[in-house]
């Protein structure tokens, strides 16, 4: 259960809400299944690469490189670092709707200052000490979160004071799928597809943590990283789709402060639920461990994030600066340069805290479904090289090839309709595909940035020898620049690893 630790209150409680707003019980519903097969397709395909040869580093960074091409692995890897930091402030502002503090204003800077303070300071301690408080911390958000569907469930039995169970009276009042831009069935499409992209941030980067934790479990029984990650995803999808469930009874998809008046993210639904219910300090203890599930996830990705930057250096793709530790074991460097993207969160000190949850949220996303794209084209590029060596792995997953090929699709299809959303008539719809653009200009931006200093300095390389041999002097290329050399386009296979002819 480790694996879901961190993803345990990203948009699940808070995000969830502006989905059930936008599509309705059963469009919620269904989005939440859609995505669970979509990461269970990305995830056993990164284990299968995982199963066959692993890397220390991770499978998601290491065979980027080596089964696609430098300028990808680059690019996404730092993409990746970015958007796992950019969940830091996410999960202040998170913790900020959670509060009602929605409006700009002197104490939503105090408690923006407060709760990145707490989490910077959590990233500082010894590793060992870190990884004690992170099982404490993921046992929190794991009753918080079973505890909140246990309470749904006995407030649809019990219903509102002095009325009968309600049960799944929602479904029918207002309506099971909601109309959403337009009327009709094309509205109700529209409503189904705009509660996929808001439900995406409960599983976002999900399948990269399942396969790292995958790795770290048994590193040396191979064949055990395949079937771990399907018990985490099982683990992962069944509390989310309980979960999904359990909202779906407890608040009606027509209440005002799910998406703060149309703002944007507004209040929980179990929230919302509680409030209804009527019943004394339930809707404080509630809040209170929302917010600090918010706190705990923010201090997991900072750690996540910072992680990936130090390894990032450790295959020297990074300044070697990131890859400094402390005498406690903490890449001090890479927290701090981390912990820089926090600052985005203060910006709900110029608009609304429930607007910055959107564009935070965005921006997260598409970068994620960037991610899940190329990770099944990295897997579709190993089954190709391993057939042209004619070896089987020996681990495979039943849904392989063609859950990679579903990935790619969904994942090409939805940061589009994402994008599309501008065209949209209404300005609060049509600003949340801003941070789209902007994760997919930063994602080009570093693949082509990437190609163009590595074809300069391979130009550089190369007219440098034919000026060296000239004089006779030993024409070989520097060491200093292996980090931008390419790697070979078919990699050689290494006889270790258990195959299966």
């Amino acid at each position: 259960m480790m694996a879901i630790g961190p993803t345990l209150g990203t948009g699940l409680f808070i995000g969830s809400g502006q989905a059930l707003a936008a599509g309705g019980p059963v469009s919620l519903l269904c989005s939440y299944i859609f995505i669970s097969v979509l990461v269970y397709c990305i995830s056993t395909a990164a284990s299968e690469i995982a199963a066959h040869l692993p890397s220390r580093h991770g499978t998601m960074l290491t065979h980027t490189y080596q089964y696609a091409s430098s300028h990808l692995g680059f690019s996404l890897g730092y993409l990746r670092w970015c958007s796992i930091a950019m969940l830091v402030p996410f999960e202040i502002t998170n913790a900020m709707v959670n509060l009602c503090l929605w409006d700009p204003g002197a104490r939503v800077a105090i408690r923006i200052s407060i709760v990145t303070a707490v989490i910077f300071g959590f990233n500082m301690l010894p590793e060992k000490a870190f990884k004690r408080s992170e099982t404490a911390f993921t046992a929190l958000k794991l009753v918080t979160t079973i505890g909140l569907i246990i309470i749904s469930v006995y407030l649809a039995v019990r219903g509102a004071p002095e009325s009968a169970a309600r049960g799944f009276r929602y479904w029918n009042e207002p309506g099971a799928m909601n109309e959403y831009l337009v009327d009709g069935h094309l509205g109700r499409l529209l409503g189904l597809m705009q509660c996929i992209l808001c439900s995406t941030i409960s599983f976002i980067f999900s399948p990269e943590l399942i396969v790292q934790r995958a790795e770290q479990v048994d590193s040396e029984s191979i064949p055990s990283v395949l079937s771990v990650a399907r018990i985490d995803c099982i683990h992962l999808f069944t509390l989310y789709i309980l979960s999904s469930l359990a909202i779906t009874v407890v608040s009606p998809s027509d209440e005002p402060l799910l998406t703060n008046h149309g703002t944007g993210a507004g209040l929980s639904p179990y929230i919302v639920g509680i409030r209804r219910s009527g019943i004394p300090i339930l809707p404080s203890i509630a809040t209170t461990l929302i917010f600090l599930s918010s706190v705990a996830s923010g201090r997991s990705f900072l750690y996540i994030s910072s992680r990936i930057l130090c390894s990032l250096a450790e295959c020297g793709h990074g300044p070697g600066l990131f890859k400094l530790r402390n005498n406690c074991g903490v890449p001090y460097i890479s927290v701090i340069v981390s912990a820089l993207l926090s600052g985005f969160a203060y910006l709900s000190l110029a608009m609304s805290a429930s607007v910055v949850f959107n564009f935070l949220m965005y921006f997260i996303t598409t970068s994620g479904y960037i991610s899940w794209l190329c990770s099944s084209i990295i897997y579709l590029h190993f089954r190709r090289m391993t057939a042209a060596h004619g070896f089987t792995p020996a681990n495979q997953s039943r849904v392989q090839p063609y859950g990679a090929y579903f990935g790619a699709v969904a994942c090409t299809l939805l940061p589009l309709a994402n994008a599309l959303a501008i065209t949209a008539s209404s300005w609060p719809v049509a600003r949340n595909s801003i941070p789209a653009y902007i994760a997919m200009s930063t994602f080009l931006l570093l693949y082509f940035g990437h190609l163009i200093i590595v074809s300069s300095l391979d130009f550089i390389w190369i007219a440098r020898s034919h000026h060296v041999v000239l004089y006779a002097i030993p024409t070989h290329r520097p060491d200093d620049l292996p980090s931008f050399r390419p790697f070979s386009s078919i990699p050689p296979l290494s006889h270790n690893i258990p195959y299966r002819y």
